[in-house]
């Protein structure tokens, strides 16, 4: 790239200085909103972390339930907090509870407990809450396909325990619509996904009304090789989707808003991913005000959940991804985030350690106590290069939103393969930019030391081992649970989806039958089928 030229990682051309002019241009100009007010570009609370600080939610989740239970309650004894000072465990799942798999399908084999917790059934669940009481908890579970069988899983187990449904707080995030162009996992079809979706809403928005029950995923988007733009235009295409079924479904456009939260990535360029946060923030507003007509302005705040960049951190020299974590988080900071996943400096080499999770919350309590962030509301708020970025970030969103409409919408865009081709193309042009050293990655292809691997760093690994007892324990509870109880509870199932009843509380009387999570999911699929997905390459030279 010439000197003389620069532009962002999503190709927005930056000029050497911003001036009066430019800012005369922008939307800040012309409305002056105020943190807290207008469609909340500078935030949704107007005196931002005075109120309340982000809460921590580092991703967390491997092997047997007890051993995740172990690795959060050490969490908390390092600083880790949720909302109104709450225990707060954001959980990640094994591939087979992700897919609907029990720990002893065939296909499941060595991948149990590998990247996450195992859950095949409520006793499971009940182990992984060991010593927690489940109302004074921000738990989030990071599961799409099989979220509402977690989430009834949950409610069985706060039910057996003596806790309210209506003092649980939390997130599942229950949206596989994402998932279908950020990962080849199974899937139900995507208008079944919807559907399910819009269930566990309906259900959920009265019984459990503090929890978030949609997690609109643009974090895994941009971990899969979208660009900034893609990364937010493709997933406010899926929510006002999302909200769209809900209102045809009889669910009020503010009750839906209320319980959708956003995640999304923090990371490679300081300037875009601020500015980004400060655009979806009032897109999201707008939208659901012009399109939606939700006058609540309280249900217009958009809540996010940033995770500093996974893709972005580097096995080789993996000390340096300390120093990126940091500014990710103190991106974050200044982009007014109400949660963060801060990453731990190995995680390009395996599942953190339970020193890289110490270094990654006190980071985050360093930048909440000691620098100053947490001071002033939008502290860019008002800079030329801030406002204009801003303004050009949401004009080429709404373009690829338009895009959308174009191919018929999100779910033709899904059947078709239009997401994933659409980014395949933009991760093939960022790798012939990183190869060609335009996209420079200190230490892998630029500043590299001769031995910089970082592989004989020490390392966290479950034990295989100890996993493999998952697959006894879901034997064992199959063959001495009462099979009648069980087989109906199935049945149950299947009888409200072909009726088009709710499936929800049959969820929770399977759970509370020991029917385990792999036999839920197949009985949905008997019914509604599987995603096809269609094959895609990049198609540009």
């Amino acid at each position: 790239m010439n000197n003389d030229e620069r532009k962002t990682p999503s190709g927005i051309p930056l000029k050497a200085y911003y001036t009066q002019q430019d800012f005369a241009k922008t939307t800040a100009a012309i409305k002056d909103d105020l943190p807290g007010q207008g469609d909340f570009t500078r935030g949704i609370f107007s005196t931002g972390f005075r109120q309340a600080p982000w809460m921590e939610s580092l991703a967390c989740g491997y092997s047997l339930p007890e051993e995740t239970n172990k690795r959060a309650k050490y969490l908390a004894s390092v600083g880790q907090q949720g909302f109104e000072g709450r225990a707060s465990i954001n959980l990640v799942f094994d591939r087979p509870t992700f897919c609907g798999l029990d720990s002893d399908h065939p296909m499941a084999t060595a991948e149990v407990g590998n990247i996450g917790v195992i859950i095949d059934s409520v006793h499971d669940m009940e182990r992984l809450f060991k010593d927690f009481d489940l109302d004074m908890l921000n738990v989030g579970f990071i599961v799409d396909r099989s979220g509402p069988f977690i989430m009834a899983m949950y409610l069985a187990l706060a039910d057996k325990l003596g806790f309210d449904r209506k003092k649980l707080r939390g997130i599942v995030t229950n949206n596989p619509l994402t998932d279908m162009f950020c990962s080849k996992t199974p899937m139900f079809p995507a208008d079944a996904c919807m559907k399910l979706m819009i269930d566990t809403f309906k259900f959920c928005s009265v019984e459990t009304p503090l929890f978030n029950l949609c997690r609109i995923n643009g974090y895994n988007t941009r971990e899969s090789g979208s660009d900034a733009i893609q990364e937010v235009g493709f997933n406010l295409a899926i929510a006002r989707a999302i909200v769209s079924a809900g209102v045809e479904a009889g669910v009020s456009a503010t009750d839906m808003a209320k319980r959708i939260n956003f995640q999304f990535s923090q990371g490679v360029h300081f300037f875009e991913d601020i500015c980004k946060i400060r655009a979806v923030r009032r897109m999201w507003s707008t939208m659901l005000r012009e399109e939606f007509d939700v006058t609540d302005e309280k249900a217009r705040r958009l809540k996010i959940h940033m995770q500093t960049s996974g893709s972005s951190l580097t096995a080789q020299e993996p000390e340096n991804n300390i120093a990126r974590i940091a500014l990710h988080t103190a991106q974050s900071a200044i982009a007014g985030t109400q949660s963060i996943h801060i990453a731990s400096y190995d995680e390009a080499l395996g599942i953190p350690t339970e020193e890289s999770v110490r270094i990654a919350i006190k980071t985050s309590k360093l930048i909440m106590e000691e620098v100053g962030l947490a001071d002033v509301v939008d502290p860019l708020g008002g800079s030329y290069y801030v406002e204009s970025l801003t303004d050009e970030i949401e004009q080429r969103v709404l373009k690829v939103m338009e895009e959308v409409e174009a191919v018929g919408g999100v779910i033709k865009a899904l059947n078709s393969g239009y997401f994933e081709q659409e980014i395949a193309n933009t991760a093939y042009l960022a790798r012939k930019e990183f190869d060609a050293g335009e996209r420079v990655v200190v230490g892998v292809n630029k500043y590299r030391e001769e031995e910089s691997a970082g592989f004989g760093k020490v390392v966290f690994r479950p034990d295989n081992e100890v996993s493999q007892l998952a697959i006894e324990r879901v034997r064992k509870l199959r063959s001495e649970r009462d099979q009648s109880k069980a087989q109906q509870a199935i049945e149950s199932i299947k009888e409200a989806l072909r009726n088009d009843q709710p499936v929800m509380p049959r969820y929770i009387d399977a759970a509370k039958a020991d029917v385990t999570l792999g036999e839920m999911v197949s009985a949905v699929e008997e019914i509604v089928g599987c995603y096809k997905y269609a094959p895609i390459t990049a198609n540009i030279s």
